[in-house]
């Protein structure tokens, strides 16, 4: 009998082993899966507060910008912030609601300047840039930016892009800036989708100086007083889908290299201007030798 006791104490002791070991490898595989979901979700640690009222982190938006590392978020609550904005690094910056988070650039350079890349930044207006070229609401001068959800108002330019590329502009208000809603030089691969742009002395959108390959698509383009969309010295361009009405010229596009399809074209003065193209010096070279054999053959 203790021979079989002895055999049984000891299956027993066997399986209790096999159960708190196989309950331990659980136990550490679903500690370990918790930490690395954990790390790939956005955590306390990661955003920065703002508060006109002083209830965050910090008072201004560009101490906070400074305090952040790369990667995280700065959220800015409602209120009115007179700043000059500077971005280094690639944040989000994140306004609490875009009609009542306001960044007021006091007439006095640009309003927010982006010079890092993969910056996003959403739910603000921003207001009142200086007023000489190249004063924006938004200067950007980096790859890889998304600009989403912010109302433009007042300022010199609404934004101006300068050698970037792979930003996405998206779902903004761009109205009454003194110039142009938004300016673009040489700055290729872009998307300008969804925006409202309105209500400026010039253009509604330029692109300028071999800004090409660009995708300009249903966005809302009214009243500006010169062109809705005007593209100088640059190509393959796509302008699709676009509302464009009540402007003096609807679309000014070079003769060729740029596709425009299906835009919603009306109440212009002009709905399509195609630039005149200048001949090149080859095929000038050959009409003014053939015009000089000419005039030599009949002046025998």
């Amino acid at each position: 009998m203790s021979k079989y006791w002895k055999r049984y104490r000891t299956r027993h002791v066997f399986v209790q082993i096999y159960v708190l070991t196989i309950l331990s490898m659980v136990l550490f595989s679903f500690f370990i899966l918790t930490n690395q979901i954990g790390t790939c979700e956005p955590t306390e640690e990661s955003i920065i507060y703002v508060s006109s009222s002083e209830v965050g982190n910090f008072s201004k938006i560009q101490d906070g910008i400074d305090a952040a590392s790369a990667g995280d978020t700065v959220l800015v609550y409602n209120g009115t912030y007179h700043e000059n904005i500077v971005i280094d690094k690639s944040i989000t910056l994140l306004g609490e609601n875009k009609n009542s988070t306001i960044i007021d650039g006091r007439e006095t350079g640009n309003v927010i300047k982006i010079n890092a890349d993969q910056v996003t930044i959403r739910g603000f207006t921003i207001q009142h840039s200086g007023l000489i070229f190249p004063n924006a609401g938004i200067n950007c001068s980096s790859n890889h930016n998304v600009i989403a959800e912010n109302t433009f108002i007042n300022n010199f330019y609404g934004m101006t892009i300068f050698l970037s590329s792979n930003n996405s502009i998206i779902g903004n208000t761009v109205q009454n800036n003194n110039q142009c809603g938004i300016y673009m030089s040489r700055s290729s691969n872009n998307t300008i989708e969804t925006n409202t742009i309105r209500y400026h002395t010039y253009n509604g959108i330029g692109l300028y100086d071999s800004s090409n390959n660009n995708t300009i698509q249903g966005n809302t383009l009214t009243n500006n007083n010169y062109c809705g969309i005007n593209i100088r010295l640059s190509s393959q361009n796509n302008i699709t889908g676009n509302t464009i009405s009540e402007n003096n010229i609807g679309i000014h596009v070079p003769s060729s290299d740029n596709t425009i399809v299906g835009n919603s074209l009306s109440n212009n003065n002009i709905d399509l201007e195609e630039e005149f193209k200048t001949p090149g010096f080859e095929f000038l070279f050959i009409v003014s030798s053939i015009a000089l054999v000419i005039l030599v053959k009949r002046r025998r």
